[in-house]
């Protein structure tokens, strides 16, 4: 399967990463909150049992956190979430301050 990035690049699926992700936000929260192993590698399970030739970045994020309610994992849910928010925050900083950049350099794009 191929992942579909925010800015369209197509990069091969690596369920490690999803695997990563879920580990880092059951680190935000109390032991009973945690996704198991088990709940991750069932999670991870689904996505591909979707069998798709392509999946946007943001589908596979928002089946994890269907999943984890699902599961009646809310605050790991919330967690996910929020991570995902600040992570779009932090790339839309990044944007502003190349256009900034270019703006004073005098780039247009």
């Amino acid at each position: 399967m191929k992942v579909i990035k925010r800015d369209g690049r197509a990069v091969d699926y690596d369920r490690t990463k999803i695997k990563i992700a879920i580990e880092k936000a059951n680190q935000e929260v109390k032991q009973k909150e945690r996704a198991t192993k088990e709940e991750i590698r069932e999670i991870i399970e689904y996505i591909e049992s979707l069998d798709k030739k392509r999946m946007l970045v943001e589908d596979i994020q928002d089946i994890i956190e269907q999943k984890l309610m699902e599961i009646k994992k809310y605050d790991l849910a919330k967690k996910y979430i929020v991570y995902r928010y600040t992570r779009a925050l932090v790339r839309k900083q990044n944007t502003t301050d190349e256009s900034i950049l270019g703006i004073i350099r005098n780039e247009r794009k």
